[in-house]
């Protein structure tokens, strides 16, 4: 009977200690550090991103837009209002054209005509204040083969000053130059020689 108690005793005694043994300190699962990482990790992946170098469609247009080539985007408007004499390429290559006198291109450029383009051929026109026939200038610039004409109607005299050699105008143009020439009596064999000269195309013929 003794051995039998003895026994039970035991067995009640280890089995608590099992108990013991088993009932360990649950830890709370580590969300908080994962979550963190994640946190860590979008934060990173946006700052790299506000970091990287945006290269927009405006920047790609003016690069592309070298030396004369912004003229294209001006067509129909006006060269004053563009402030085109302003450009600092144009402006140089002006004043370096041989015997040209920018100064007075840009001082008697008052009345003018809109910017017009044909076959890459850039051309407008330009006169003294209510008095065209005195100093009038026709401006061409051939984007194609990087070339600047400047015809100066003074009276009836004209005088052609070139950057790398002659246009070859096309024919609207050209047609438009030789009315000008007839209008400024140029070459004219008449007693009457007074230029009628005027930026706005009309032909003296009757």
């Amino acid at each position: 009977m003794k051995k039998s108690l003895l026994l039970l005793l035991l067995m009640f005694i280890f089995l608590i200690g099992c108990k013991k043994e088993k009932v360990q300190p649950v830890e709370a699962p580590q969300k908080t550090e994962s979550i963190d990482q994640k946190q860590i990790d979008s934060v990173e992946t946006e700052k790299a991103e506000v970091e990287k170098p945006v290269v927009t469609k405006e920047v790609k247009k003016k690069k592309a837009k070298q030396g004369l080539f912004f003229l294209e985007d001006l067509e129909g408007k006006y060269p004053t209002e563009e402030k085109i004499f302003q450009n600092k390429v144009l402006k140089k290559r002006l004043q370096n054209m041989k015997r040209l006198n920018y100064d007075l291109l840009v001082q008697n450029w008052n009345t003018e005509t809109p910017i017009t383009i044909e076959n890459h051929i850039v051309h407008s026109s330009g006169c003294k204040s209510h008095n065209c026939p005195e100093s009038a200038f026709d401006l061409f610039i051939d984007l194609k083969h990087n070339n600047i004409n400047v015809y100066h109607f003074s009276n009836n005299t004209l005088r052609v000053y070139t950057e790398k050699g002659f246009i070859e105008l096309p024919p609207d143009f050209a047609e438009e130059m030789e009315i000008k020439k007839e209008n400024a009596k140029i070459g004219s064999t008449s007693d009457d020689i007074e230029s009628k000269y005027d930026v706005n195309l009309k032909s003296s013929k009757k």
